[in-house]
């Protein structure tokens, strides 16, 4: 693990990335339509489909910042100067990370990988959980070697997937049943609990464990809140989100004819 003073260095040092990730989510979210633009009449502005883009990329834009400003505390100004000088040359040892370059690429990849891959073709309480489930086991056991071990594994099972849509093998199955890509989506992150629960070792098994739980208890709350109260649409509505709307529709609030 690193030293404290350089942890906050590394902070400071991937700041920068998650702002700018949060940033690119909020700017594609701009050509989504608008409230007032939806089926060519007047909407409020909050059942536009831009909504949770904008709020998943506010979010991580402000993290970043917050991120930074807590390196900056501790490291100090040379600190921080140090970290900036550094990237360069750690985007040049990419291919064979140090300490300091890992938390970089790992947030990197984790957040690229879940927004563009998996949230526009997955189900978003999956793809999010999966998303949320990553970061959380990777950086909170401050462990520098199992944060490299997970890593790899979430690369390992993202590129199935990449194949999966690459091919087109998932647009054709989805064709014949819409919730195709949930299977191998869901089945990759039910592995990536297994694999990842035994990597952590017996002794973090129970702080393992809980983050699970709150990786699948945000979207559980926060899908119902934008979908049945805000009316806000998600970047991909699969099969969990339609058991949602088979229990909120057909056994909380049938309609009769």
């Amino acid at each position: 693990m690193l030293p404290k003073e350089r942890l906050r260095k590394a902070d400071i040092f991937f700041s920068f990335p998650v702002m700018i990730a949060g940033a690119a989510i909020v700017l594609n979210a701009m050509s989504f339509p608008r409230g007032a633009e939806l089926s060519g009449v007047r909407n409020d502005w909050y059942v536009s489909p831009a909504l949770m883009p904008y709020i998943i990329g506010t979010g991580l834009v402000l993290m970043g910042i917050a991120l930074f400003f807590t390196g900056l505390k501790e490291a100090g100004t040379a600190g921080a100067r140090e970290a900036l000088a550094s990237i360069g040359s750690a985007l040049a040892r990419l291919k064979s990370p140090g300490a300091g370059s890992l938390r970089f690429l790992a947030v990197t990849v984790t957040v690229v990988t879940g927004v563009f891959l998996y949230m526009p073709r997955v189900d978003f309480v999956i793809s999010a959980a999966f998303l949320l489930l990553a970061l959380m086991s990777m950086f909170a056991f401050e462990d520098d070697a199992l944060l490299r071990r997970l890593l790899v594994l979430f690369v390992l099972l993202a590129a199935p997937m990449v194949a999966w849509f690459a091919s087109g093998l998932g647009e054709t199955l989805e064709g014949a049943f819409y919730y195709a890509s949930d299977i191998p989506g869901g089945a990759f992150l039910v592995l990536y609990i297994l694999l990842a629960a035994r990597m952590t070792g017996r002794e973090r098994r129970g702080r393992f464990l809980r983050l699970v739980l709150i990786s699948f208890a945000v979207p559980l709350v926060l899908v119902p809140l934008f979908k049945y109260l805000l009316y806000i649409p998600f970047p991909r509505e699969g099969g969990v989100v339609a058991l949602m709307d088979f229990v909120r529709f057909d056994l909380l609030d049938p309609v009769q004819e």
